[in-house]
């Protein structure tokens, strides 16, 4: 059995010097053990890509100076011998521990699920196999005597051995466990990410679905206002209603689109108000060119224009002002205060759906405000 484990030990060490050769040589320990028939599953210990060496090298080096340092309170040149063979000898141990316990960690072999306590005794018990192996690798074939840390052939030589790999399997097995503890809560929180990423785009679609119905039947009860009053003004509304609806479907499925394409359709929508309304409405668009290309979410400026109207009187006697303009990096859409005794139908879409549409897009809100007999909202300009 001592022989199974002189493959993986020489494969490691050579390995640190050239890695094929390292990786043929694992791969026979993995032929040596299918040949034992030693069950299992072997096929796990083959060479892992991922054994995160970045931690697991320092760590070896750090644990094995710690655990050789007693050596050198003797201040002798001997000693300082004892002292290199020591950490050799610890270094070895710790760094075939870490290779095993991730492989062992990624093999599946042990259900976690239910406690770990099966895992470390594993993994403890593996370190002082290794730790006995090693030794006599160590004073019997290589012919490097590690005394007086360990005296071969009496009671406390083989209570040293045990208890040397008990603590390395101890530490060795808690770091790397800790680390998967670590990298299984980064995988959790990348899949709930990913889930709510989903969940995001579910209900912007949603939101959107409830938009274009709404909007479509603004629209048709314009257009058979205006069908009554003005045969030839009805053909352009219904050009400038293609306009609008090309918009709708080119970006119905975009979850923002640049200010400048939303304000080159909020243009065809306001001729679509004016011919309902004539000279009863006003709209007043001023924003910086500085502003054309940042983003905001579509038909939102058409939303706000569609509340403004289906909430406040629009007449020959109280025409209504609406303006756009920028102000500290928000987009505000605000019109006078004259509402209607009787509001029209809502039909579903409104600041709140609004209001949600911002947040799970950027986590940001909008401010709705009235002062001054003007009713203001406040989108944030997304960048």
């Amino acid at each position: 059995m001592s022989l199974i484990f002189v493959f993986p030990t020489l494969g490691f060490g050579l390995y640190c010097l050239n890695g094929e050769i390292g990786y043929f040589t694992l791969n026979i320990f993995c032929l040596g053990l299918q040949a034992f028939s030693i069950p299992g599953h072997v096929q796990y210990f083959c060479p892992m890509k991922k054994v995160n060496w970045g931690i697991g090298i320092p760590f070896s080096v750090i644990l094995s100076v710690l655990g050789s340092l007693p050596i050198l309170l003797h201040f002798s040149t001997d000693e300082v011998n004892l002292f290199l063979r020591s950490i050799s000898y610890n270094l070895i141990i710790t760094l075939l521990s870490w290779y095993i316990f991730h492989r062992v960690l990624e093999s599946g072999y042990f259900n976690l699920s239910k406690g770990r306590g099966t895992y470390f005794a594993f993994c403890t018990f593996i370190t002082i196999v290794l730790a006995f192996v090693l030794n006599f690798i160590f004073t019997t074939i290589i012919g490097f005597s590690i005394k007086p840390i360990m005296h071969s052939g009496s009671l406390r030589y083989f209570l040293l051995i045990l208890f040397r790999g008990l603590m390395l399997g101890a530490l060795i097995s808690f770091v790397v466990n800790y680390l998967d503890v670590i990298r299984e809560k980064q995988r959790n929180a990348l899949v709930i990410e990913q889930l709510k990423q989903k969940q995001l785009e579910a209900n912007l679609s949603s939101l959107k679905e409830q938009m274009s119905p709404h909007f479509l039947f603004n629209s048709l009860n314009s257009l058979i206002s205006v069908i009554k009053r003005d045969s030839n003004g009805a053909v352009n509304f219904v050009i400038r209603l293609s306009e609008v609806y090309r918009y709708l479907l080119q970006h119905r499925e975009h979850q923002t689109v640049s200010l400048k394409e939303e304000l080159d359709f909020i243009d065809a929508y306001i001729f679509l108000l004016k011919v309902r309304f004539k000279n009863n409405i006003r709209v007043v668009v001023n924003i910086p060119e500085k502003y054309i290309n940042t983003r905001i979410p579509p038909l939102t400026l058409q939303l706000l224009l569609e509340n403004a109207v289906k909430h406040n009187i629009v007449s020959k006697t109280k025409p209504l002002d609406i303006e756009i303009g920028v102000d500290n990096q928000m987009i505000v859409v605000s019109n006078q205060v004259q509402p209607k005794v009787s509001l029209e139908t809502s039909h579903g879409f409104g600041l709140g759906s609004m209001e949600e549409q911002y947040w799970l897009l950027a986590q940001k809100e909008i401010l709705i405000k009235e002062d001054n007999n003007r009713f203001k909202v406040l989108l944030p300009l997304l960048i």
